[in-house]
This record gives C-alpha cells, sequence and structure tokens, in this order.
C-alpha cells in the first residue's frame, strides 16, 4: 500500500483480527470515529486521530487514549455527516492516499447502510473490509484484478443508473449493458483469471467475497 494509507475505525463491530491486523500494520494514520475510541483500546491499537461530534467517547476513555503517543481530538460539529463521512473528508484533507475502513457491522441496519453509502462521498481508493467483502466504489477507469482465484463470489451494484457496464471474466459477462439498482448484479462469481468490470456513466459498487 502507499505510505498515506488511513485507517478508519467506525463505532461497530470489527472483522476477524486475520483481517484487521495487516490492515493497522499498513496504515500509517489510525482514525477512531468517537465511539470506536474505546474499541481500540480494548484491543491495543494505538490511535493517531480520534474524529466526531464527541458525544460518543468517555471521559476515562479520552484520558486513556491521551497516554498514548500524542493522540489529536478532531471535534466535528453538526448532524449533516455521520462521524463516518467527517473522518472520510478529513484524511482526504490530509492527504492520504488510500483509506481502509473497519467497524461498520452489527447494529441498526440504517448506519450500516450509511456507512456503505458513504463511499459515494469518498474517493474511489476507499474500501470498506468485513468479515465477509470488501467493499468499494469503482473509479470511472474501471477495475481490473489480476491476482482474483477463480470462483470468487462478488456482487455488482448500480446506484442509480449506470450505463457501458461490461463485465469479462465472470460466469454471467456483460457488454455495453444498462445496470439499474436491485438484485441482477448479486452472486456473480470469478472463471477467468482476470476480471474486468468498466462503465461509461453512473457509479457501481463492487461487493468482493474473502
Amino acid at each position: 500500500m502507499a505510505a498515506k494509507t488511513y485507517l478508519i475505525v467506525a463505532n461497530g463491530l470489527w472483522p476477524k483480527a486475520i483481517i484487521w491486523k495487516p490492515l493497522v500494520q499498513a496504515a500509517s494514520h489510525v482514525i477512531a470515529c468517537d465511539g470506536a475510541a474505546g474499541q481500540c483500546l480494548e484491543q491495543q491499537l494505538s490511535v493517531d486521530t480520534v474524529i466526531g461530534d464527541m458525544d460518543s467517547i468517555s471521559k476515562e476513555v479520552r484520558e486513556k487514549i491521551l497516554q498514548q503517543d500524542s493522540p489529536q481530538f478532531i471535534p466535528q460539529d453538526g448532524q449533516g455527516n455521520n462521524d463516518l463521512v467527517k473522518a472520510i473528508e478529513w484524511s482526504v484533507g490530509q492527504g492520504a492516499e488510500h483509506i481502509e475502513i473497519i467497524g461498520i457491522e452489527g447494529g441498526d441496519l440504517a448506519h450500516q447502510f450509511a456507512a456503505i453509502f458513504a463511499l459515494c462521498e469518498a474517493p474511489p481508493n476507499t474500501r470498506i473490509h468485513t468479515t465477509d467483502h470488501t467493499i468499494q466504489l469503482l473509479e470511472k477507469l474501471g477495475y481490473e484484478n489480476l491476482s482474483i482465484e477463480k470462483n470468487t463470489s462478488f456482487s455488482l451494484f448500480s446506484i442509480g443508473h449506470a450505463e457501458g457496464v461490461t463485465i469479462t471474466g465472470a460466469r454471467w459477462n456483460l457488454n455495453n449493458e444498462i445496470l439499474r439498482p436491485g438484485t441482477h448484479g448479486l452472486h456473480n462469481r470469478v472463471e477467468d483469471d482476470c476480471l474486468k468490470i468498466g462503465y461509461t456513466s453512473g457509479q457501481l459498487l463492487l461487493f468482493l467475497d474473502r
């Protein structure tokens, strides 16, 4: 990963340690959305920045975080965006080249849905890591994976109306088709040594199974 890789920890359930620990090792900066700071302490994960409206962090947790190596607290008021979006926007402002996100699972379904849709407000080099998937918004140049294993399952969903959608290397390929919100892109499977996805307009979310 690039030198400026930011790991954002949201206030939900984490994936397995085999998933999140390599992300920590690769990260140059770790951000906890304020409610996730306590979980970071429990997992002995040092935090560089705590960001949010600070309504979900206790005084005790704050004091323990301050005992770490020069952490910073960045209050971000306002209800227009949730803490995850605030953390993404701040990371972009700091020059993050890659953004990895954990901690969106569990709890209220609307919060999980909002966390996934936060990718629409993030740069295309942003990925959400869950127990079963990596989730990313595909960039306009398209997607090409030369190291993907055959039989890997994936799902491709359109946000709004996507045109010129082309998939090669899968069981169900597409050729310059229109994709609308719905279940049409659910549970496809890789059948070649390379998975390629392209499109001419719209937005596409890729759920790649582990």
